[in-house]
Parts: C-alpha cells; structure tokens; sequence
C-alpha cells in the first residue's frame, strides 16, 4: 500500500510543482514587462500559495520519510524513492519489472508529448502556461506507468 501512497504523494508535489512554476511564468512576464516600459508602479507579482504548499509538503512528507529510517544517511533518503527501499528479492524484481516499463513509456511518451507543443502556437493567448504543463506529463507519465506495473507485477 505504500507504493500508493508514495504516488499519490509525488502526483500531488508534481501538481504543485507545476502551480508554482505558472506563477513563476506569469512574475516573468511581468518583469519583462516593466524593464520595456520602466514607469509602472510594480515590478511583478508573484502568488506564493501553490509554492509555500508545495515546499510544506515536501518538507513534511521528506521529514516523515527520515524519521522512520534512523540508520540511513539523510541524503540517501531523500534522493531515493521509498519504492526503491525494497526488503527481499521479490519485491527487487518487481520494482525491476516497474522501472522497466516506465523507462518503456518514456519512449512512447516524450514524441507524443513533444508533438502535443506543435498546438502551443494556437493556444498561446488562452493558455500561455502550456509548455509547462506539457512537460509536466513527463515525470506524470513515469510515476502512474510505474505505479500500474508495480500494481499489475505484485
């Protein structure tokens, strides 16, 4: 059940990730927008929410992680997924197995994905955010592919 939990925790910190990078966009145009006209009054705005939430989460979910693992090096749990913190060989082969297919989904993923940026010219005015939320289907695409693998091998 913790491979559950451990994707639906990275799904909703790649969610974040990605709010708080549409908010970084929008402050970037903002910026460029007042060094080609220097007599407005501020200079960006930026909505701290979705990176304040995004940073808390990652700082409790990594604190709960190293709390539970006292003989391990602090930097070794937080580089390495909890899925890769197998106990016996079974479970070995079976992240083998996940690892696998979602290196595999990445073949098929990133031309459709890369292609999906050819629609970015006609939607640029509706959603200027779109590159980033097509690139944010990449590490999307890898989790739900492993978290399906790991789930149809175990």
């Amino acid at each position: 059940m913790s491979v559950f939990r451990n994707v639906f925790i990275s799904v909703i910190l790649l969610i974040l990730f990605g709010w708080g990078m549409i908010a970084f966009y929008y402050a970037s145009i903002d910026i460029s927008e007042f060094f080609k006209d220097s007599k407005q009054t501020t200079m960006f705005e930026l909505n701290l929410t979705p990176i304040l939430a995004f940073v808390c989460i990652g700082v409790i979910v990594s604190f709960i992680t190293n709390s539970k693992k006292k003989k391990k090096y602090w930097a070794k749990a937080l580089l390495l997924p909890d899925e890769f913190k197998e106990s016996d060989e079974r479970e070995k082969q079976i992240t083998s197995q996940a690892c696998r297919a979602s290196y595999i989904s990445m073949m098929h993923a990133f031309p459709i994905i890369t292609s999906l940026l050819l629609f970015y010219p006609f939607i640029s005015e509706t959603y200027p955010y779109y590159p980033i939320v097509i690139f944010l289907l990449l590490p999307l695409t890898q989790v739900v592919t492993y978290l399906i693998s790991w789930k149809k091998n175990y």
